[in-house]
């Protein structure tokens, strides 16, 4: 972790799940479920034999078929027993269709994926074989091998709303998500009302960043269940990315009081109300937020507090250091936790306690002397102060820490400018620069060489 009290500090603005674009949790089905006893009576339909575009039934084979036929909605167990003592290797792949049907039914998943195998191989364009094997296989959670027999079913002329539904699914599982999205359009020409499917459409415009159509089918969600947070959240999403700041805000809102309460959303929330100057709300909903904070959310927390000192709200910092150090301080490593103690000492020397702040910090130096966050903070207390060598001395020893070099090179410059030695200010700046240009850097290295010329 980096922080450093001279480094570009901005509060990330961004999508509600960490280092995603947009995604979310994979949601759980509802009415296309493929586990559920209705999806499979639905799905599978009758078990009688379509001749136009499946096996014929020859002569030989109505015997079978006759025996089987008064068990199939009454007795599986004996239409099964039946089934397996007449077909043979040679038997017509209807049959191995309809016993691997029937061990489906009965989720006797491995004879039922042998049997529907066996079909195919017998008969490779036999439809409702490849679908049934689809289902197989969404029991496993072989979400390749559904994806490959339900293209087959809708090759072979079968796509309704279920397959492409599953297909939907199974791509937004493999996060190819617009592949998912012509899938669930798909669909919802069958289904247009359906729960799940208009939330994988949504989801899909999310991710391929079609924020205006995804707020709008977010509101006919929302409109259907009020009181679900996702998709508030979700929607708040689309809205933030549209930079439609007021209007995600009171979708956070809205989540939050129902019980949508996470570090990531509670965070954002706080985010924006800081960045619109609602620095106190800001600061009370980052407060709220540390209680749900997990050890990786350290950093993110720890940019709301330095961005609280950097712009002198000390109040506010302390209340939100208080918050951290109930919340999160006991899940820190290390590192992390020197990195707070130093933010710490920060408030202590904006509240006007310098002999405590220092001395806090001093002690850490005791136990890390590279620590950048402290030497920057000493040498900005000591420049405030007007004691430069004392300033300075801590200013260059930041130079030795290489990820905090940069900043020392700009307080080494802020700090001759106070001095108005402004040549030397420029080697400084122009150093800092050339580690990583700022357009902000550039501008004041511009006015301090003016300063320079003005100077001489």
């Amino acid at each position: 972790m980096r922080i450093g009290i001279y480094s570009k500090v901005a509060l990330a603005i961004s999508f509600l799940v960490a280092g995603s674009e947009a995604s979310s949790p994979l949601f759980s089905l509802t009415d296309s479920d493929p586990t559920s006893q209705e999806f499979k009576r639905n799905y599978l339909g009758s078990y009688g034999i379509n001749a136009a575009i499946e096996p014929r039934l020859q002569p030989k084979d109505r015997e079978i078929y006759d025996a089987v036929l008064p068990h199939l909605n009454s007795n599986l167990e004996e239409a099964i027993r039946i089934l397996v003592d007449w077909v043979e290797p040679e038997s017509n792949a209807a049959f191995n269709f309809l016993l691997g049907s029937l061990y489906y039914m009965k989720e006797r998943m491995d004879e039922s994926e042998i049997e529907l195998k066996r079909a195919i191989e017998k008969h490779p364009s036999f439809r409702r074989a490849h679908r049934t094997l689809a289902l197989v296989y969404a029991h496993r959670d072989d979400v390749p091998k559904v994806i490959e027999h339900l293209l087959k079913v809708i090759a072979l002329g079968g796509g309704d709303g279920q397959s492409y539904g599953m297909l939907g699914y199974g791509y937004l599982r493999e996060e190819r998500y617009r592949s998912a999205l012509g899938a669930y359009q798909s669909a919802r020409v069958f289904a247009p009302d359906s729960f799940d499917y208009k939330r994988g459409e949504a989801q899909c415009l999310l991710n391929t960043k079609q924020y205006e159509q995804a707020v709008a089918l977010y509101d006919e969600l929302i409109t259907d269940s009020p009181s679900n947070p996702e998709f508030w959240l979700l929607q708040g999403n689309a809205l933030l990315a549209l930079d439609r700041r007021e209007e995600t805000a009171a979708n956070l809102e809205m989540a939050r009081s129902l019980g949508g309460e996470t570090f990531e959303n509670l965070s954002l929330l706080a985010n924006i109300y800081i960045q619109n100057e609602s620095i106190g709300l800001g600061a009370e909903v980052a407060a709220s937020s540390m209680q749900h904070a997990k050890p990786g959310d350290a950093d993110v927390a720890m940019r709301q507090l330095e961005y609280l000192i950097r712009g002198r709200y000390w109040e506010e910092a302390s209340g939100l250091a208080t918050a951290f150090e109930k919340w999160l301080e006991p899940k820190l490593e290390a590192n992390q936790a020197r990195e707070f103690t130093a933010l710490c000492a920060a408030i202590d020397l904006g509240l006007g306690r310098n002999k405590v702040g220092i001395g806090v910090l001093e002690k850490v130096l005791e136990e890390d002397p590279l620590n950048g966050t402290s030497l920057l903070l000493l040498g900005k207390h000591y420049m405030e102060s007007n004691k430069y060598e004392e300033s300075e001395y801590y200013y260059e020893r930041v130079l030795s820490v290489e990820s905090f070099r940069r900043d020392g090179l700009m307080a080494l410059g802020q700090m001759e400018v106070a001095r108005r030695d402004f040549k030397k200010a420029l080697l400084y700046l122009r150093r800092a620069q050339e580690i990583e240009y700022e357009a902000n850097t550039q501008q004041f290295l511009e006015q301090v060489e003016q300063a320079w010329q003005s100077s001489r």
